[in-house]
């Protein structure tokens, strides 16, 4: 019977250690991914401005209005050449999502910013997603596909650096340093 006893312990601390496995495991898989919605956006017009909605490219920003503070602030910044060089194999492998409204006067000055950051670091295009929010009541800094679920999007813009479907880290609204040491910082952290 002790023999038993004992079997039965050993049973009891393998279950344990097989429920701890799968908690921890389904743990990792409840990770935040990058948007895959199809470039979708929808110009709204209201009396006093135009406010563009859901996933689009860097493209739509150079049309009119958009591209009245786009391009002044696009080739108004100086990007740090020596950290985009760093950036430039950092980048490789990694996606980066922009919450931003172009009703946002934060928007209106950091993203172009960033992506003059990301274009001199040779950054492929595609891993950048631009998703455009609303600033209304009712879609408060939503997306018409609601790319910000479960993402904790609260001011923007909000960029959000991924690598294999896992955030790395965000900037919220201004960096803390600069954009290209921030994204220094993000991508090179030690896990």
């Amino acid at each position: 019977i002790l023999y038993f006893g004992m079997d039965l312990i050993q049973i009891m601390k393998n279950l344990i250690i097989i429920t701890s496995s799968i908690i921890l495991l389904a743990s990792c898989a409840l990770t935040i991914k990058p948007s895959n919605t199809p470039i979708s956006n929808i110009s709204v017009v209201s009396e006093n401005d135009t406010m563009l909605l859901g996933r689009s490219s860097k493209n739509k920003l150079l049309e009119i209005p958009y591209s009245r503070w786009f391009t002044k602030n696009y080739e108004g910044y100086k990007v740090d050449s020596n950290t985009a060089f760093l950036l430039k194999p950092l980048l490789q492998n990694k996606t980066i999502e922009i919450f931003l409204g172009t009703w946002c006067g934060d928007t209106k000055r950091e993203v172009p910013k960033m992506l003059k950051i990301l274009a001199t670091a040779g950054m492929d295009t595609s891993n950048i997603h631009l998703i455009f929010v609303d600033h209304g009541e009712t879609n408060r800094k939503q997306s018409p596909n609601h790319e910000e679920n479960g993402k904790f999007i609260h001011h923007v813009p909000t960029f959000i650096v991924y690598e294999n479907h896992k955030e790395l880290g965000r900037i919220v609204e201004t960096p803390l340093e600069s954009f290209e040491k921030d994204l220094v910082t993000i991508i090179s952290a030690l896990p």
